[in-house]
């Protein structure tokens, strides 16, 4: 292993209480006859100056063993993952802590789980994905703060490089394809030579990237999507052609590559009025990404992901039932406001964004400012206004039940929004009218 540097004051860029933290578990291991790393993103991070505090700790020994001990040291929850040697502590007060026994790993196949052995520290981190996170700092007393940089990670970094460390890393594990991407949009670093041949010959391997599962492979997507500028990892999908593992017949159409520019516009306007709480960014971007999809696609990306439930059911939301919602929200006509409420009541809060962002990108500012008035009276008054009738109170009217019930209570909120009922005494007296009518026969 070559040189490293003692004390180098990296760990002082870390909050003071992860500092004094570290130092505990380092003579905590020292106890155990133990090494014990700071590894991973967080050692890059700390080199760039960006804030993470990500604990990730590799121990040359049984890394749940000692995972074990730190659990009771803190009265830490603890879940250990025994196939991967991993093990993920949770401290009452403090961070996440994932600890692991450095190891080596082997793929039977590529784009398999690897299988993993113990390994020295320099073997654990020839096994990452490049260079720039492939670095550890010492935590024991005696060497406490020393930077282990093996592969020339910082190097790279200085070069704003991405390079992997070994010409199968792509092939043993796929997903670092869309990671390459993600953190040449985040650090602006570009691919070396070499790294970029390796690449390119993964990406064309049209039988490598579907090997992955849906959750590996929707994990890196919505990564990808998290990032600080989406549309430029859209564009790198796109150049890599990479589109074509979501579906064969997607495509990046002009269209949609005007949606995708809007929406950080759109975002903005959403966060200013206090309506972000609930926005799954990643997500909204996968949506606007598939919104010129037809409903097979859309199911068949969402089958292909294994999308939750819920994601699943905005996914299949992004095409035309947005399109179409979208026109009429943005068009000159009048809308009464139970309208905007049939329109928007149904659909998850990333459709309601997305609504908003096609109207901005098919209607222009005109469209996008009527779209908006009309989603923003929706989400902080309509949505929240309930009707006083219940069913009970039509049977003690003298209605039978059936579908009629769903017909009157539908009409009596309609009635609220539209402000024809304004009170309780109000909305009562129509429900009698109404009432009367069905038990009549009309």
């Amino acid at each position: 292993m070559k040189p490293s540097a003692l004390n180098s004051g990296l760990l002082r860029r870390l909050p003071r209480g992860h500092v004094r933290l570290l130092r505990e578990l380092g003579s905590l291991a020292d106890k155990q006859h133990l090494p014990l790393y700071l590894v991973g993103g967080v050692v890059r991070d700390l080199l760039l100056r960006r804030k993470n505090w990500d604990l990730d700790l590799a121990v040359e020994g049984d890394g749940i063993a000692f995972a074990r001990i730190v659990s009771r040291r803190y009265q830490a929850g603890l879940a250990v993952f025994e196939r991967f040697a991993t093990a993920r502590l949770q401290l009452s007060y403090g961070p996440k802590i994932d600890i692991a026994s450095t190891r080596g790993e082997s793929y039977s196949i590529p784009a398999a789980l690897p299988d993993v052995k113990p390994a020295s520290l320099e073997r654990d981190l020839h096994r990452r994905d490049f260079t720039i996170n492939a670095m550890a700092i010492q935590l024991n007393r005696a060497t406490f703060g020393r930077l282990h940089d093996p592969y020339g990670g910082q190097r790279d970094l200085k070069a704003k490089t991405l390079r992997v460390l070994h010409e199968e890393s792509f092939r043993d594990d796929p997903t670092r394809i869309f990671r390459a991407v993600r953190f040449m949009e985040r650090f602006g670093f570009r691919l070396e030579s070499k790294t970029r041949r390796l690449l390119h010959e993964a990406a064309a391997a049209t039988n490598l990237i579907s090997r992955l599962s849906g959750p590996r492979l929707s994990n890196e997507i919505l990564l990808l999507f998290g990032e600080r500028h989406p549309a430029r990892a859209i564009d790198s999908l796109v150049k890599l052609k990479l589109l074509r593992f979501l579906h064969q017949k997607l495509r990046y159409t002009k269209k949609v590559e005007r949606l995708v520019a809007v929406l950080p516009q759109v975002l903005v306007w959403w966060k200013g009025r206090n309506l972000d709480s609930q926005i799954d960014r990643p997500l909204l971007y996968l949506m606007a990404l598939l919104s010129e999809a037809g409903p097979s696609v859309l199911r068949s990306v969402s089958q292909r992901l294994q999308l939750s439930s819920a994601q699943r059911r905005a996914v299949e939301q992004a095409g035309r039932v947005t399109d179409r919602r979208a026109q009429i929200l943005s068009c000159s006509e009048a809308l009464p406001p139970s309208r905007v409420y049939d329109l928007l009541a149904d659909l998850p809060e990333e459709a309601v964004v997305l609504i908003a962002a096609k109207s901005r990108a098919l209607k222009g500012s005109d469209g996008f400012k009527r779209c908006r008035r009309r989603i923003l009276r929706y989400m902080l008054r309509d949505c929240h206004v309930a009707i006083a009738v219940r069913g009970d109170d039509l049977a003690r009217l003298g209605l039978k039940p059936g579908p009629q019930y769903g017909k009157i209570l539908d009409r009596l909120l309609e009635a609220r929004l539209d402000g024809e009922v304004i009170t309780e005494e109000d909305e009562r007296g129509l429900a009698e009218r109404l009432v009367k009518r069905f038990r009549a026969g009309c």
